[in-house]
């Protein structure tokens, strides 16, 4: 099964060397090549699938730049149904993850003067909430959900991206949420 991992500084390991939640999965024996790219905005996503080719499933956590560039939730949402509408026409399932809510509590001092934190947390709310309302042709596997059930504040490096230990967590919380699917895969595949 071959994978796309498409998103933002998250997937790209930003501040960890590239030791992403990707990078776990991918040292699982997981076939994902990753696109992930620091400031990828759903702009450039939507821009960059035009080169893509096709994949067995697609794994997409963008938003956050778009969010801290001013973006509305509207906007944010439009753009990803455009995203999730060119990868079927591509073929494969499509899961869509979530952005977890920024902290405060580790916060770079650098960013509290050009980001409304209150703002972005709100509309990363509101996101996984939308996306789980309308999810029909993808899969949602909500990071929000697990900052919620799991403190994660310590974890964060400097309020936004997450440490080692918070990468190897968040690819295990992916990994059972999709257990079902990839074993569905493979028993498809083997059948």
């Amino acid at each position: 099964m071959r994978i796309c991992a498409l998103g933002d500084s998250i997937f790209e390991g930003y501040l960890v060397g590239g030791k992403s939640l990707i990078y776990y999965l991918q040292g699982k024996g997981y076939d994902i090549d990753n696109y992930g790219v620091n400031g990828l905005t759903t702009d450039e996503v939507l821009y960059a699938i035009n080169n893509l080719m096709t994949y067995d499933l697609y794994f997409i956590l963008i938003g956050l730049n778009d969010f801290y560039n001013g973006r509305s939730l509207d906007y944010v949402l439009k753009n990803i149904d455009k995203i999730i509408e060119k990868l079927k026409r591509l073929g494969g399932k499509i899961i869509v993850m979530t952005p977890y809510p920024t902290s405060f509590k580790n916060l770079d001092k650098a960013y509290e003067s050009f980001i409304n934190f209150n703002s972005v947390n709100n509309k990363i709310e509101n996101l996984d909430k939308k996306l789980k309302e309308n999810a029909k042709d993808y899969e949602v596997v909500s990071f929000y959900d697990y900052a919620k059930e799991n403190n994660i504040e310590d974890d964060l490096i400097d309020g936004i991206h997450p440490n080692e230990r918070l990468h190897e967590k968040l690819a295990i919380f992916l990994e059972e949420k999709l257990n079902g699917y990839f074993w569905c895969f493979k028993q498809k595949n083997f059948l």
